[in-house]
């Protein structure tokens, strides 16, 4: 590791305590347990449609699926 990466390490670990002691540990981390919660719930409404509905969530990924065929199918070759 080079002295200039030590230093900004430094210089942001020191502005993370700063930060932590005077807004503190649970403001700061909001963001970060938010956007960890909105991950999970993605797969978990997924997973209950799903089971709440199995062909109309079948329906949907056949018509992606062809949707992404049809795409690639038409993408231009680039022979120039």
């Amino acid at each position: 590791m080079r002295p200039s990466s030590l230093w900004t390490l430094g210089v942001c670990l020191v502005a993370l305590g700063l930060a932590a002691h005077w807004f503190g540990w649970d403001a700061l981390l909001w963001f970060p347990r938010a956007a960890l919660a909105w991950v999970t719930w993605a797969p978990a409404a997924i997973i209950g449609a799903i089971e709440e509905s199995p062909s109309t969530v079948g329906l949907i990924a056949l018509g992606i699926v062809l949707m992404v065929v049809a795409k690639i199918w038409m993408r231009p070759t680039g022979g120039g």
